[in-house]
């Protein structure tokens, strides 16, 4: 069962690499940053998805600011950043970050809701009759995007190969990898994932729907993702989907290794947590991409993924192969 609210908790997983405009920069006493601290590790304790590692990520701070490591860090930009810094260290979760606030509520991960309801962005026929799909983003909810994803897939159903580039795209809600994935598969629901959250202790689970709008794909044309070191958190799990279903070949560099979604939490003195409170367990595999990343089929630079998977493309129309070899 999907609850609505893992749908907000998804989404501000979206794009690490994002910018923020920061506020003007706060100066901080000993005592406020040991405050942002408590701030931090009482978030980390209720709600980090693994709660040893938040005991050892507590322990750890508190060992920092004994030993006066933070002592020059009065500036709260580089304060956020040793924090991120110490932080990853001991979880190695790339979600997990201390930011500071954007002085636009509007802008960055957490504010992205309905800003831009486009997910995608060059699309072309190529020769051979290729489909080209880019992907640049998942963050925009499915109400919004529904009809263009449908119009969008449904001009690429008839092609007799797909390729999807997800190199620049930073993550997304798992209701739109769902809805976008809909369109690759067949009459029949097909389980992609589940996201196992901590505080609620409940696990939802994401299916295709076989009756979306429009024409699809279909399940047994080939399919190639473009993938990248920048592609990251809601597009790993799209290609790590459709990889552990074998209905994709993923072509390119292997990608950022987040799978942990979660929600922001504000802290004092303009500055906020990225709190990782689910993971994704893959119905095939029984784990996900976390701090390894999606390993790509046919290992290539991102620059050079779009040639190298329209070759196989090619091949594959040729020969007249069903799936994705």
């Amino acid at each position: 069962m999907i609850r609505r609210d893992s749908f907000v908790i998804a989404l501000l997983s979206i794009s690490l690499t994002s910018s923020l405009g920061c506020q003007s920069d706060v100066r901080l006493t000993a005592e406020q940053r040991q405050l942002v601290i408590d701030s931090i590790t009482s978030s980390l304790n209720r709600m980090y998805v693994f709660p040893e590692v938040a005991t050892r990520m507590d322990t750890d701070l508190r060992t920092r600011v004994k030993s006066g490591e933070f002592d020059t860090a009065t500036a709260a930009s580089s304060f956020a950043q040793l924090l991120t810094q110490d932080l990853q260290a001991i979880s190695h979760d790339k979600h997990l970050r201390v930011r500071m606030r954007s002085a636009n509520p509007s802008s960055g991960p957490a504010g992205s809701f309905g800003l831009n309801s486009s997910i995608f962005g060059r699309t072309e026929r190529m020769a051979g009759d290729i489909a080209y799909v880019e992907i640049l983003s998942f963050g925009a909810p499915p109400d919004e995007v529904r009809e263009e994803t449908t119009r969008i897939m449904s001009a690429a159903a008839d092609a007799r190969a797909l390729i999807i580039d997800l190199r620049s795209n930073g993550g997304g809600s798992p209701f739109t990898v769902a809805l976008v994935s809909s369109y690759l598969f067949g009459a029949e629901p097909v389980h992609l994932n589940s996201l196992y959250f901590r505080p609620a202790n409940r696990t939802d689970d994401f299916f295709t729907d076989p009756n979306v709008a429009g024409r699809k794909f279909g399940p047994d044309k080939p399919i190639y993702v473009l993938t990248g070191s920048r592609t990251f958190s809601g597009a790993e799990e799209f290609a790590y989907n459709l990889q552990t279903r074998k209905r994709a070949t993923i072509v390119g560099e292997t990608t950022g290794g987040g799978a942990n979604p979660g929600r922001g939490v504000q802290l004092p003195y303009s500055m906020t947590v990225f709190v990782p409170t689910g993971r994704a367990i893959n119905p095939i595999t029984k784990t996900n991409w976390e701090g390894v990343g999606v390993k790509p089929d046919v290992a290539v630079p991102a620059a050079d993924a779009l040639d190298a998977a329209y070759r196989l493309a090619t091949q594959a129309v040729k020969a007249g192969t069903t799936r994705s070899q």
